[in-house]
């Protein structure tokens, strides 16, 4: 009997060494167990789980950090930045992400990649030091090689506030935006996606919504510049030519006591008057054209603005 009670302790000794060690390597499986026990999420963050196409990896991710969909009013006092530029979600390390609600229904999807975004920073928040060093050189490899400049220009932002963070930037980034990535970041990636290609459709097609109506506004431009150069070409030469009318009116009243050398340079005279109406019809036809383009290029430049403003929590102030 004494045997057997020395052996069960030993047992339960080791038992509980082998559970206490379990407990130390895996401790992040149980406080995400114990984070989620009695989590429920709402509807709406459901819905940006599954529209986003995230894994059971990536859910887990996401509804870990109690993830909260918030209009522009509560959403500015949560996400702040030092730098003056739109900010769409953010992820407080280890405890939330909070992400905007857009209502602007031309701007579908942006809520779904921000989730994805800030669901990335989660993943990456949680390799070890020789994941990240591997990892963070693979992105950089391949972010050297694209030629984006959209891309760049928002990577050249964050470099500017604090270099440090590229890395980890580039990896939320690359994994939403970009469609064709290397095998080994792919791999990578599905991990915390079902289908990474869905979030990616997602954000080219709200990107599009922003990108179609600046290259309609450069177009516009482009033509009012041309026309405006125009204009004022056509504008001088008609003032030249009405004043060279001038001259020649009074040329011609020299001549009222003389028909015949009157008569001889009414022909000239109506020719000269014939042309400078041709050319005013021109250069008012190109001014009607110039402000109707004007307009158009208002009602696009407009519509851009708007789409700002649906993102940006900055004009809260202002509404």
């Amino acid at each position: 009997m004494k045997t057997f009670r020395k052996l069960f302790m030993v047992g339960s000794t080791l038992i509980l060494f082998a559970l206490g060690g379990w407990l130390i390597i895996n401790s992040q499986i149980v406080i995400d167990w114990w984070k989620l026990r009695g989590y429920t999420p709402t509807s709406q963050i459901a819905k940006l789980s599954e529209t986003a196409s995230f894994s059971s990896e990536g859910q887990k991710l996401f509804y870990v950090h109690d993830p909260a969909l918030l209009a522009k009013a509560d959403f500015k006092g949560k996400c702040t930045v030092a730098e003056k530029t739109i900010v769409l979600g953010c992820y407080l390390s280890k405890e939330k992400i909070y992400v905007l609600d857009v209502d602007d229904a031309r701007l579908e999807g942006v809520e779904q990649v921000t989730a994805a975004h800030e669901m990335l920073h989660a993943a990456y928040d949680r390799l070890s030091d020789k994941e990240i060093s591997a990892l963070n050189t693979k992105l950089v490899t391949f972010y050297e090689t694209l030629e984006d400049e959209r891309l760049a220009k928002t990577i050249e932002n964050y470099r500017n506030r604090d270099p440090s963070v590229v890395p980890n930037e580039l990896h939320s980034i690359l994994g939403t935006e970009v469609a064709n990535l290397p095998s080994e970041l792919e791999q990578h990636y599905s991990k915390y996606f079902l289908d990474r290609q869905v979030v990616v459709k997602l954000s080219e097609a709200y990107e599009a919504e922003f990108a179609r109506r600046e290259e309609q506004v450069e177009v516009y431009d482009a033509q009012l510049s041309d026309l405006s150069a125009s204009i004022d070409a056509q504008e001088s030469q008609i003032t030249f030519l009405g004043e060279a009318l001038a001259r020649e009116q009074k040329n011609l009243q020299s001549f009222k006591n003389n028909p015949q050398a009157y008569n001889a340079s009414v022909s000239g005279f109506n020719n000269q008057v014939e042309s400078y109406n041709e050319q005013l019809g021109d250069l008012k036809r190109d001014i009607e054209t110039y402000n109707s383009i004007v307009k158009k290029r208002n009602v696009i430049a407009s519509e851009e603005q708007d789409l700002v403003n649906a993102i940006d929590t900055r004009t809260i102030e202002l509404e």
